[in-house]
């Protein structure tokens, strides 16, 4: 985990209730746009957070390639992993081989890692109408338009 990250976790936790009371005390604009400021930094030290706990842990299995030229395309796609929802965050890259996930700028600022996730090893959930499957142990969701590919696999 990147040590600013967990500087503005830890900040956030300890600053926070500090400048809170203050604001609730005083009526000093400094106070507001600190906590303001503060706020917003621990928002986003927490998404970074998640991030490198929830998402990176996973989906680091299978490292980013370069899709194929025939590769269907969308950008600003909506795809969760368990608790973790990028709604319209991630560009999709769809080939024979490989579901391939590229978080935007903003969701890679926050650490996120891209992926090229092998269709065999996504396992398509009964009565998710197309649109979750099984990756490993957790729930995989994206749109209907690429989870549809996914085959199921014949044991």
């Amino acid at each position: 985990m990147k040590p600013i990250v967990l500087a503005l976790v830890i900040l956030e936790v300890v600053a926070f209730p500090l400048l809170l009371i203050w604001v609730l005390t005083t009526s000093s604009p400094t106070a507001i746009a600190l906590l303001i400021i503060l706020s917003v930094c621990g928002s986003f030290g927490l998404a970074a957070l998640v991030m490198c706990g929830m998402w990176n842990p996973v989906m680091r299995q299978w490292p980013p390639r370069e899709p194929a030229p025939d590769a269907v395309r969308r950008n600003f796609q909506s795809f969760s992993l368990g608790l973790i929802n990028l709604g319209l965050s991630v560009h999709v890259a769809a080939d024979d081989h490989f579901l391939h996930l590229q978080p935007a700028s903003l969701i890679r600022l926050m650490g996120a890692v891209s992926t090229s996730i092998p269709w065999t090893a996504m396992e398509p959930m009964a009565g998710r109408r197309g649109t979750a499957v099984k990756l490993g142990a957790h729930t995989f969701v994206g749109p209907r338009w690429c989870m549809e590919l996914v085959e199921p696999n014949s044991d």
